[in-house]
């Protein structure tokens, strides 16, 4: 993918998707661009400097968001996929759980979805 179609695309994401080059909560040996998706799943809040505070582990209860980055760009390089094809695709996504810790023990907890892009890019050449 070119930058302008990368540019394109980001500008249509949802927020926390797009294809990003060494984003954050994927694992530091991918040095190259990938589809990515992130939302928060839990985490500890009610923290505070005070002595008195108690802080709740809570859980985000939504439903998983749509990868729709995932979408946008097949949509762009291959419209007609077929659902096989897209299933081969769905195997491609790597996982990565990851929890960002703040002031006072709170902390968000994050699941990452995503697929490297090159990966992505050579299936579809194939196809």
């Amino acid at each position: 993918m070119t930058q302008e179609e990368i540019k394109e695309i980001n500008g249509v994401c949802p927020y926390d998707q797009g294809i990003f080059f060494e984003p954050s909560m994927i694992p530091v040996h991918i040095k190259e661009p990938v589809i990515y998706m992130r939302w928060e799943t839990g985490g500890v809040s009610g923290g505070s400097y005070l002595e008195s505070s108690n802080p709740q582990r809570y859980n985000n209860y939504d439903s998983e968001p749509k990868f729709k980055v995932l979408d946008l760009i097949l949509e762009k390089l291959k419209p007609n996929i077929t659902y096989l094809q897209y299933k081969k695709i769905e195997n491609m996504i790597h996982t990565n759980e990851e929890t960002e810790y703040e002031y006072y023990g709170n902390s968000t907890d994050w699941l990452v979805k995503y697929i490297i892009l090159s990966e992505l890019e050579t299936f579809l050449n194939e196809c």
